[in-house]
């Protein structure tokens, strides 16, 4: 069975999100398509347990030098490795989130601190490069603006600006991941008059890709 790993960035009601309705079509469609697979879903803007703080900090320097780490940091560890095993084991990633001053939502960038961990999903080799330990996996990232980055409206392309999508894929690489794809609902802001029309093209765009994902 695949399992799907969904990893969800938007604290904002379903009533009012596009974001969650943005995903819904997506995952609606992809279960249509693979309804045997396995779907696990995190929204880490509710809980996100083990940020990159001094607890975390602490472990690592522990490591270094072989040391034994405290009952608290025990328990921290233990409970941060559930979550870097179960990205380990999942066969396909969804990132999910709004796009938030051209970047991803912090509790993204937390939970990929979390999974960035030597030697579970990367390492350093002997000449000092990183490597994945991930591979035979693939990953798609829905994002939602209100301006548009990527031409989806017909505007100018300023994918370069963003950074979020950029991040999300070089993180990915390192760790072995390198079929890595992106489907934007953007432009509503921008556009406010077609944003009915706009959305509904991401819908379908969404629905597409989530068939052939």
């Amino acid at each position: 069975m695949t399992k799907v790993l969904v990893i969800y960035a938007h604290p904002e009601t379903k009533t009012y999100s596009t974001t969650d309705k943005f995903y819904q079509q997506f995952i609606g469609a992809y279960r249509e398509e693979h309804p045997e697979d396995e779907i696990i879903e995190h929204n880490v803007s509710e809980y996100m347990p083990f940020p990159l703080n001094k607890i975390a900090v602490s472990i690592y320097n522990k490591a270094l030098v072989n040391q034994e780490l405290n009952p608290d940091e025990a328990r921290f560890q233990d409970a941060r490795q559930k979550w870097v095993d179960e990205f380990i084991d999942a066969d396909k990633y969804v990132f999910v989130n709004p796009m938030y001053n051209l970047f991803i939502p912090s509790e993204m960038k937390s939970y990929l601190d979390m999974i960035m961990q030597i030697p579970d999903t990367f390492h350093y080799t002997k000449e000092g490069t990183m490597a994945g330990m991930l591979h035979d996996k693939k990953a798609i990232h829905l994002q939602t603006a209100g301006g548009d980055y990527h031409g989806s409206t017909g505007a100018p392309d300023m994918s370069q600006l963003d950074l979020g999508h950029q991040y999300i894929g070089a993180i990915l690489h390192v760790m072995g991941v390198d079929d890595f794809t992106g489907v934007y609902a953007e432009g509503m802001d921008h556009d406010p008059a077609n944003a009915p029309e706009i959305m509904a093209d991401a819908f379908q765009r969404a629905e597409d890709a989530a068939r052939a994902f």
